[in-house]
């Protein structure tokens, strides 16, 4: 790249998404263009992956980061009372908590989680809740049998490959969070990014992860 490139580098790295981006882009040459756009999306997920309050839960991103519900990562009422009971912290404290945090949360919530199932919690916010009462997020998850779903199927299929357990122990590492909410987050990715009607295909499902996963780590590695 040249010196005029590379400004012009600096000036889409700090510019957020939107129409004046775009217009910056087509100044590029259509190979440069495809490069640095993949550096721009990596740059996004990192930038969303910062802020913990919940985007829409149709975005593929927010499927990725873990704020859309995952069967198979569900908050275990039991758990979730045994841990506050040790940790002394009371559900008035852990709703403030968790608002300050971002998250919409209500002491009745909190009550509501620790009573019965709470298959709304996403594994973001179960990630938090454990954070605040000291305890890793996996022993607060009561794993649910997910709905017969051929898509689903494939996905499961996928997620038991070697080579999609080694993207996501990558993953974990890249995000900082546990190997199991690191495969949930990815599983759920690949659901979410499948277009409606469009036959599942499990190659394409382990590009997709594979290509988030290496944009990821060459951001990082920057």
């Amino acid at each position: 790249m040249n010196e005029e490139t590379d400004r012009l580098l600096e000036q889409l790295l700090e510019e957020p998404p939107g129409p004046r981006r775009e217009q910056m882009l087509m100044r590029l040459d259509g190979d440069q263009r495809e490069q640095i756009r993949a550096l721009l999306d990596a740059g996004d997920l990192v930038w969303e992956a910062a802020h913990t309050a919940p985007p829409l839960e149709e975005d593929p991103v927010a499927a990725m980061l873990g704020v859309v519900p995952d069967p198979g990562f569900q908050l275990d009422a039991a758990a979730l009372v045994r841990a506050c009971k040790a940790s002394s912290v009371k559900p008035t404290a852990l709703a403030a908590r968790l608002s300050a945090r971002g998250w919409q949360v209500d002491t009745a919530d909190v009550f509501r989680w620790q009573t019965r199932a709470a298959p709304d919690v996403p594994p973001a916010l179960i990630k938090a809740i454990a954070e605040e009462v000291r305890i890793d997020p996996d022993r607060l998850v009561a794993k649910a049998e997910p709905k017969p779903n051929t898509l689903r199927a494939v996905a499961e299929d996928v997620a038991a490959t070697p080579r999609f357990r080694d993207l996501a122990q990558r993953f974990a590492q890249i995000q900082r969070m546990s190997p199991t909410m690191a495969v949930s987050a990815l599983r759920s990715r690949m659901l979410a990014t499948v277009h409606r009607g469009d036959e599942p295909d499990k190659e394409q499902m382990l590009a997709s992860v594979e290509e988030l996963v290496r944009a990821l780590e060459a951001n990082q590695g920057q």
